[in-house]
């Protein structure tokens, strides 16, 4: 058996050398400028930005939501892979609750200066590539959010409006109201057994809303992804001093499954789920085991992390400059190329997002999809997505099934605008788990 498993090690090196890709980290390509309405999504315009991370500190897996007023902060990390300390400045803009650009001034929703440079970067240190660790925390000395709402981060290369580096949204809370709710089976027929529904009440004795439908909005999330979010849920049944969001068909989710994921926090030897390390000039390449199709498997429950990744490699004091890159080949088991859509490596460590660099390419000679990911180490959830061609959404159900007992957390954003309002306040923030029911 021990002779079977290295000969199965070896030939799985030996495919993804051939279909790994050898990098010049120097020689990166840049990205096409992006449109005005790009730029208030979370995207990455550099192909030498690599491992951007936004949360609030001291939690790395949580979302990047500030409360108006306290002392907490957001943090901003990435690295750039073109190996030179760049000079990058940003810029912060308060957007409407539907994300386009609201109609206020910056001295109207910022204090401080509106433009600035960030300064905190690092080198790394004894890494295979190169790369510059930049940190961002807001607010900071020289501007903070003064009103609540949603925002949009975005990095420019040398003030340079024209080069945006990325954009990050993230959300800053004043809580005027109170958010309960639960989650539980579908009720209807037609959605009993994979899916979940999120049943909600906005509690406000505190706070006046003289017209919830028109006044109140609500986005509710699952594990932070935009894609499958909903937006224009309206209060069921208005109550004194409550909304209710009772419904049985809007506010349902495919539940999903419980994430895959790998240990690289070392490239000395094999963690969870890795079948083989090699250096192969100028980098290391980690051989994931191939996986499998696992829609119509019963549901086995896994601690995960819920689509998210951890920065981190063993025995170092700093994983921010001092963990290293490698390339992380994928290989998803098929026996015949699905000929409607693509398949896509799918969760934090894309962006939540398809994109043409977390697209798998289908090898007929080994039977199976693959895509190589250029990785810092550490601890990655990540998940098989599928897109059809005719509809372009983001289907994980076909490859990892769904099952309702599946762990997700549901984040729900209560906002509110009043008839003589200039501006979408964010006066509400919950998240739900839906094993702590």
């Amino acid at each position: 058996m021990h002779h079977k498993s290295t000969i199965r090690i070896i030939f799985i090196l030996t495919a993804s050398l051939l279909f790994g890709t050898r990098l010049s980290a120097k020689n990166l390509p840049q990205k096409d400028n992006p449109d005005n309405e790009n730029l208030l999504t979370n995207q990455v315009y550099s192909d030498n930005i690599h491992t951007v991370q936004f949360y609030r500190e001291g939690w790395e897996f949580s979302q990047p939501v500030l409360v108006l007023g306290s002392d907490q902060h957001l943090v901003l990390k990435f690295d750039d892979l073109s190996g030179e300390a760049q000079t990058y400045s940003y810029t912060i803009k308060h957007c409407s609750a539907d994300w386009t650009p609201s109609s206020l001034i910056e001295s109207e929703y910022l204090d401080g200066f509106f433009e600035n440079t960030i300064d905190d970067y690092e080198y790394s240190v004894n890494t295979t590539i190169p790369y510059v660790n930049y940190l961002l925390r807001i607010p900071n000395d020289d501007v903070k959010p003064k009103i609540s709402g949603n925002y949009v981060l975005t990095v420019w290369n040398n003030y340079d409006h024209t080069k945006p580096v990325l954009t990050r949204r993230f959300f800053v809370v004043d809580q005027k109201v109170s958010v309960t709710g639960k989650v539980k089976p579908a009720t209807y027929d037609s959605y009993r057994g994979p899916n979940q529904e999120v049943d909600f009440a906005i509690q406000h004795p505190d706070f006046s809303i003289q017209n919830p439908r028109d006044e109140v909005k609500v986005l509710l999330m699952q594990n932070g992804r935009w894609d499958n979010a909903k937006t224009d849920l309206l209060p069921q049944f208005i109550r004194e001093n409550s909304l209710v969001y009772d419904y049985s068909e809007e506010n349902v989710f495919k539940g999903g499954n419980e994430f895959r994921n790998f240990d690289m926090k070392s490239l000395r030897v094999n963690g969870k789920g890795i079948a083989g390390i090699q250096y192969l000039s100028p980098l290391f390449h980690v051989t994931l085991y191939p996986d499998k199709d696992r829609h119509g498997q019963d549901y086995h429950f896994e601690n995960d992390l819920d689509g998210h990744y951890l920065v981190k490699q063993d025995n170092v004091t700093d994983s921010d400059v001092e963990a290293d890159y490698a390339m992380v080949h994928f290989s998803l088991d098929i026996q015949a190329p699905l000929t409607e859509g693509n398949i896509y490596v799918f969760g934090e460590l894309s962006g939540w997002q398809r994109n043409p660099s977390n697209q798998m390419a289908y090898s007929i000679e080994r039977k199976q999809y693959e895509l190589a990911l250029l990785l810092k180490q550490g601890f990655y959830d990540y998940e098989y997505a599928y897109v059809r061609n005719d509809d372009g959404k983001i289907d994980t159900s076909l490859l990892e099934g769904s099952h309702v007992e599946t762990e997700n957390n549901y984040q729900i954003f209560v906002y509110y605008r009043g008839i003589s309002s200039r501006y979408d306040q964010l006066i509400g923030y919950q998240v739900i788990n839906s094993a702590n029911q």
